[in-house]
C-alpha cells in the first residue's frame, strides 16, 4: 500500500512537471505544450496544485511508514 503512495506520488510530482513546461513553452512553436495547455488549462496555469498534492501524499505516507514500522 505505501508503494503505491510512493508511485502516485512520483506521478504526481511528473504530471506538475509537465505542465509547468507546458505553460513555459506555451505560445511558441512547440505544438505539444499548446496541446497541451489547451487540454487541461487550468492545471497548466496552476501546476503548483499537483506539486502539493503531491507533497502532501508524502508525508501521509512517510506518517503512515512510521505507524506502521516493521510490523507489516
Amino acid at each position: 500500500m505505501l508503494n503505491l503512495g510512493i508511485f502516485l506520488t512520483i506521478v504526481l510530482g511528473s504530471a506538475s512537471l509537465l505542465f509547468y513546461t507546458a505553460q513555459e513553452l506555451r505560445g511558441g512553436t512547440v505544438y505539444w505544450a499548446n496541446n497541451v495547455c489547451d487540454s487541461a488549462f487550468t492545471l497548466c496555469t496552476h501546476p503548483e496544485w499537483l506539486a502539493m498534492a503531491a507533497a502532501v501524499l508524502i508525508c501521509v505516507v512517510a506518517i503512515l511508514k512510521l505507524a506502521v514500522g516493521n510490523r507489516a
